[in-house]
């Protein structure tokens, strides 16, 4: 009986530090990319929600601009032009300066939306998501 809440606390608190899709993502704005334009293209990054890697801030770059430094359930709304891009995001130095990125080739009226998470391994990932 001991073993099997044991087993059960251990699963319930390694649950609690992974991170979980954002519900309700607190917006943040971007003074690049900000405005809806002909031959612009919805793009929206939430983070995800959760303890790991709360603490630290992640730099969303297009291209070689950064546009945004998103915490743990935020989503910044971008309109990039048509054509193919660079996302990226990275991390602090201070929490590894942890790095990830895609290619994207974004098309008229075909909006997109990615996702950050992070898992236990503090790896951090810039996911295409619905």
């Amino acid at each position: 009986m001991i073993k099997t809440l044991l087993a059960v606390a251990a699963i319930v608190t390694l649950s609690a530090c992974s991170t979980k899709p954002a519900v309700n993502p607190t917006n943040v704005t971007s003074s690049l990319y900000s405005t809806p334009n002909t031959g612009t293209v919805p793009v929206t990054i939430t983070r995800d929600g959760g303890i790991i890697g709360s603490a630290c801030g992640i730099n969303v770059r297009v291209d070689d601009n950064q546009v945004a430094k998103l915490r743990a359930s935020q989503s910044i709304s971008l309109f990039i032009p048509t054509g193919r891009h660079i996302l990226s995001i990275q991390t602090g130095n201070m929490c590894g300066g942890v790095r990830d990125a895609i290619d994207v080739t974004l098309k008229q009226d075909e909006p997109k939306k990615y996702r950050i998470g992070s898992d236990m391994g503090s790896n951090v990932q810039l996911l295409p998501t619905l």
